[in-house]
């Protein structure tokens, strides 16, 4: 799989005629494939896997003007990145773009045959957690990724601190990518007790399969933890709206306090 990973990101790469290097942060210390590349550089970190803490490490390593964070799950469409650099390029307001997957994006076909990219927010439409690509002052602004996600709300939060910092983040449609999410992940988790002590607006808020997964409770309890309750968010974010048609949205940081 990450021998698949690496080789369609080289294959696009190659298609742009721009350098590029590829820090593979393993998590599977017992791992001893040799690959043949000499622009990946391996990190085994002796510790449990966090996706946040293993895209920091990774992320602290990198020299490039743009990161790609990637799960080890994705093809690239080979020309993925040309597509990608023609938005890049063209619109330098915009420094955070996710590509296109038809498999699992709900946007409105229409819209994708119409635009070349479509600005906006929402998880698995906009923002596909599985692929972000960025340009390097979104760091110098969020720092880095919040480690208290060490999967679940991982690409929430990430889209809560965009919206924060007023950084725009565009959806590439034409820059193709599959995500093999259905063959990797475990959609269907054994039911268990919902504990006790989850806040209450947790539980009325969240669709059913959330509460049903031990490990996405515990996301969705920091992130509301974090940035408030859906309907706090909802709010916040109706405000920002505002404020970005009468020219204020510079302030979107004073309305979406995090903790």
């Amino acid at each position: 799989m990450n021998l698949n990973c690496i080789n369609s990101f080289v294959q696009s790469a190659h298609v742009t005629n721009l350098s590029y290097e590829i820090i593979l942060v393993e998590s599977n210390n017992d791992a001893n494939y040799e690959y043949q590349n000499e622009h990946l550089k391996i990190i085994k970190p002796n510790e449990k896997f966090n996706f946040h803490k293993f895209g920091n490490i990774g992320l602290r390593q990198a020299k490039g003007e743009f990161y790609v964070f990637s799960n080890n799950d994705v093809i690239f469409d080979e020309n993925c990145l040309l597509e990608l650099n023609k938005v890049i390029t063209s619109h330098k307001d915009i420094t955070s773009f996710s590509p296109y997957d038809v498999s699992c994006n709900s946007l409105p076909i229409p819209l994708i045959k119409k635009s070349d990219f479509v600005v906006g927010y929402d998880i698995q439409r906009h923002i596909t957690g599985w692929c972000i690509v960025m340009h390097k002052s979104v760091f110098k602004t969020i720092k880095q990724l919040d480690e208290r996600f060490n999967f679940y709300y991982a690409d929430n939060d990430y889209a809560m601190q965009l919206q924060k910092y007023n950084i725009k983040h565009a959806l590439v449609t034409k820059a193709k990518a599959m995500h093999l999410e259905s063959k990797t992940t475990n959609k269907t988790p054994k039911k268990f007790k919902i504990p006790n002590d989850i806040p209450k607006y947790v539980i009325k808020e969240n669709r059913t399969w959330i509460l049903e997964n031990p490990e996405m409770i515990k996301g969705v309890i920091q992130y509301h933890k974090k940035w408030g309750s859906r309907k706090s968010i909802k709010m916040k974010l109706y405000i920002i709206e505002k404020l970005k048609l009468i020219g204020l949205d510079h302030f979107s940081r004073f309305v979406l306090t995090d903790k």
